[in-house]
């Protein structure tokens, strides 16, 4: 379950969100960088303070922390995945998007049967990157280019998932923290 849970770790994740954020900004219209930036900055900033904030006023003991592996990359991976999918024919769209699927829903997975996260910070964590994943879709595919080069960006993301993974950033502490240090509880929980 580790070597699923480490895929969805923001040590992977955020270096493959630089790696589409450089392989979009050389598409033209570069537009679609700008819908991934935002996507990016929506998903990791309503993790983040869902994070802070639930960490001082959790409504309920299974809603602690929001899953950010598995928001993370329901975004990263759904946005290869609808890339390549929007590119290909109906059997590589459809394996594309299957994979794609399995992978987001086995990191999410992880998650739970390892005890980091519950059913509803899962949810709450899909929810989240579905909600990024949409805007970034969006954008993307109402300007679609032409024909674009996937080799580099396929090959780059494996290469770059193989050398990083097992690697850890944590956010965590640091997120408790900032809600400590804001005093999120006293101000908000009533």
């Amino acid at each position: 379950m580790t070597v699923l849970t480490d895929l969805g770790d923001l040590a992977v994740l955020l270096p493959l969100a630089g790696l589409m954020l450089l392989w979009l900004v050389t598409l033209r219209p570069r537009s679609a960088a700008g819908y991934w930036a935002t996507a990016v900055m929506l998903c990791v900033g309503l993790t983040g303070l869902s994070k802070i904030y639930f960490f001082a006023c959790s409504p309920d003991r299974d809603l602690v922390s929001p899953s950010g592996h598995t928001s993370f990359s329901m975004l990263v991976y759904g946005s290869i995945a609808l890339i390549v999918a929007a590119e290909g024919g109906f059997w590589l769209r459809s394996a594309t998007l299957g994979a794609g699927t399995a992978l987001i829903a086995g990191i999410a997975g992880s998650r739970l049967i390892l005890g980091a996260h519950s059913l509803a910070e899962i949810a709450l964590g899909m929810a989240i990157g579905f909600a990024a994943l949409a805007v970034f879709a969006w954008g993307y595919l109402r300007r679609k280019p032409g024909v674009v080069p996937l080799r580099p960006l396929v090959l780059a993301a494996v290469l770059l998932t193989a050398f990083l993974h097992g690697h850890e950033l944590r956010a965590e502490e640091m997120l408790h923290a900032i809600s400590a240090y804001l005093h999120i509880g006293s101000v908000f929980c009533r």
